[in-house]
């Protein structure tokens, strides 16, 4: 399904539950006097982290692995690194709008979507050098992943556990609608020095848009600044993560070889071939994972990107009628 498509049927999802907790909610609050349905719109600013999920995973336990790190620390004459694989930044920064309809006296209903969509690319290089006398071996790394979302939409129920004439508490629960994709571009090289070998190996994996359904509670303080108006601030937390990416990889080395694969993308984790003992994470994509490698794979299972975290809201409401 294509990404307007998925898109359209998430909307849906979330209009139709918007409309039957409506249709519940509406003959109870007609029934009573002291309270009818009031409608308004939050506006808000919003600042927070997410996750990411596999594709750092990957990047932290390569470069974070037990050799590396003694090299880093013990400085020894036969190995020296240069460099830092980088993960990709969760923290963001948003905007939402929301049209709220309340009913009951502790009770409301909003439906919200976001501003603007996370977008978080980076590129590091590392290259580790070692040294046995006469020859030096040098092996460069080289990542540069991205992921990318979409504005996600929100169906959130709110309780006001205390009201008072100036200040209120309040917490909500809620599901959300959200949607991403991701890619890495991975290139290493291999040479000695002085020069009789020269190996490099480039692979790109690229998957297609998948969304799923979040779920997400929080708490805040309103303040009442006059008969119309009010201010907010709000700490959330989410819960969503994607799977079951569909992805294309073209894969090129110096023998040469060029394989393009068209499958899933898979996380798993995998032995250094150039630091003996070290094992970390990688992704990649299979139409079926492999039985057997001789990089001794384990862990394996399809890969996830991750947009749980929290974050913190500060805004306004506008009491319509």
């Amino acid at each position: 399904m294509d990404k307007r498509g998925s898109t359209k049927n998430g909307l849906s999802a979330l209009a139709y539950l918007f409309i039957a907790i409506f249709i519940v909610v509406s003959p109870v609050s007609a029934g009573t006097n002291d309270h009818p349905l009031k409608f308004s719109i939050r506006l808000s600013g919003e600042a927070g982290f997410i996750l990411v999920g596999d594709i750092n995973t990957g990047l932290r336990t390569f470069n974070n692995n037990p050799a590396f790190k003694e090299i880093r620390k013990t400085n020894p004459a036969w190995g020296s690194l240069e460099g830092n694989i980088e993960t990709l930044n969760g923290l963001f920064a948003n905007s939402e709008a929301e049209v709220r309809i309340d009913f009951l006296r502790y009770f409301g209903l909003g439906i919200a979507v976001s501003g603007a969509r996370i977008n978080k690319r980076n590129k590091s290089f590392l290259r580790f050098t070692k040294d046995y006398d006469p020859y030096i071996y040098i092996y460069e790394y080289s990542f540069e992943p991205e992921i990318m979302t979409s504005a996600p939409y929100k169906v959130t129920l709110y309780y006001y556990w205390r009201q008072g004439a100036k200040a209120s508490i309040y917490f909500n629960c809620g599901v959300g609608y959200y949607k991403g994709k991701m890619s890495e571009q991975f290139d290493t090289r291999s040479y000695d020095d002085p020069l009789t070998l020269n190996m490099w190996g480039k692979r790109h994996w690229e998957t297609e848009w998948k969304s799923t359904m979040g779920f997400h509670v929080g708490g805040g303080i309103e303040l009442q600044m006059g008969r119309k108006l009010r201010i907010f601030t709000e700490l959330q937390g989410r819960y969503a993560r994607i799977g079951n990416f569909r992805a294309i990889q073209q894969y090129e080395t110096s023998h040469p070889v060029y394989e393009e694969t068209t499958g899933w993308l898979y996380y798993f984790t995998k032995e250094n071939l150039h630091v003996y003992g070290v094992r970390h994470a990688d992704l990649t994509v299979w139409e079926v994972p492999p039985d057997y490698s001789v990089e001794f794979i384990e862990d394996v299972r399809k890969a996830r990107l991750d947009f749980s975290g929290v974050s913190l809201k500060v805004g306004v409401r506008l009491i319509l009628f």
